[in-house]
């Protein structure tokens, strides 16, 4: 049997081909196109000649269902949990991606009803995060899900409202332009401003939100420490393989630390809500009496923060609505 050919001889062995066509298929890969990305100023809300709102309505589409609680998954059809909880001693400092505590009160549900139907999946080229429909077609997500380049752009981004495994019921829409108070990048943790602001604002291709609905959002307030308040969706590794939706009730934030950028001032809200990655980016939000739909007041950021074993964190506070709002006021 002869030996195979020289690496140092391919080239002059490789027979040259024609050219490939635009749209031969076999010739190259095809992704979404990368959005355009904007850090908000107070420049760009001065160029806006009005006040910027702190307390954003949603939308329930007519003739939607609504339920407050979703749908669990059947138990025999439950994945179960690949998590285990870190050993260590509460600190601060930098956070990591995520954080469970016993008992882990999370649960997987399949519930096309509202607001279920406005949370969904990002996904993008390093991985996944979490996402919740803020606007007609505006996505709430993580700052540091973002793929940010290091051109000063972004790498494509999709979202998939109510993605449960395979199932894809709304369909895909792919962002065009992405709006943030500054970039999180988290590969080595965060610190305490970027995990305050780390939320932004992805505009659609499409209107999604006219058919699934959008939340509402609000300022998150002190005032609200230590209550069981809020509830929680995000897509984790641990439960559901990171293609099911999974909700936290009865979450609770323990304390916030106040932190400013670009003019504005934002909370890492420091809590032990179950959280590990994959949830970045998904919501915590509560119903008010007399609301539709309920309102975000912040998005999963970091956990373990200080080291393993230490609490989770989220972003919130007044710049997390206003963010929504310019995003929203600038394209409908």
């Amino acid at each position: 049997m002869s030996d195979p050919i020289p690496s140092s001889d391919w080239e002059d062995r490789i027979t040259a081909r024609p050219a490939a066509r635009p749209g031969d298929p076999g010739h190259g890969h095809s992704f979404p196109p990368r959005p355009e990305t904007v850090r908000v100023t107070p420049a760009h809300l001065s160029a806006l000649d009005r006040e910027v709102s702190r307390d954003l309505d949603g939308h329930l589409p007519e003739g939607v269902p609504v339920r407050a609680v979703p749908r669990p998954v059947p138990p025999e059809q439950v994945r179960p949990p690949l998590w285990r909880r870190p050993a260590g001693v509460e600190g601060d400092g930098r956070g990591e991606a995520t954080g469970v505590f016993r008992p882990d009160d999370r649960f997987e549900f399949s519930d096309t009803a509202f607001p279920w139907r406005t949370c969904g999946r990002v996904q993008t080229p390093a991985g996944w995060a979490s996402g919740v429909m803020v606007g007609p077609r505006h996505v709430l997500t993580a700052s540091h899900a973002v793929p940010w380049l290091a051109s000063g752009g972004a790498d494509w981004m999709t979202f998939t409202p109510a993605q449960f495994d395979t199932s894809t019921p709304f369909g895909t829409a792919h962002s065009t332009r992405v709006y943030s108070w500054l970039r999180a990048y988290g590969a080595d943790g965060l610190d305490s401003t970027e995990a305050a602001f780390d939320y932004v604002v992805c505009v659609l291709d499409r209107r999604l939100g006219d058919t699934v609905g959008w939340m509402g959002s609000r300022t998150y307030s002190t005032d609200w420490d230590a209550k069981p308040l809020w509830g929680h969706v995000g897509y984790p590794f641990g439960i559901g393989s990171g293609v099911r939706p999974v909700y936290h009730p009865r979450g609770v934030m323990d304390r916030t630390v106040a932190e400013s950028t670009a003019g504005r001032d934002s909370y890492r809200i420091v809590h032990r809500n179950d959280a590990v990655g994959g949830q970045s980016g998904g919501p915590f939000f509560g119903w008010w009496d007399g609301d539709p739909w309920p309102r975000v007041v912040a998005g999963q950021s970091a956990e373990n923060w200080g080291g393993p074993g230490g609490p989770n964190a989220a972003g919130g506070g007044s710049a997390l609505p206003v963010l929504i709002d310019y995003a929203r006021s600038v394209e409908p």
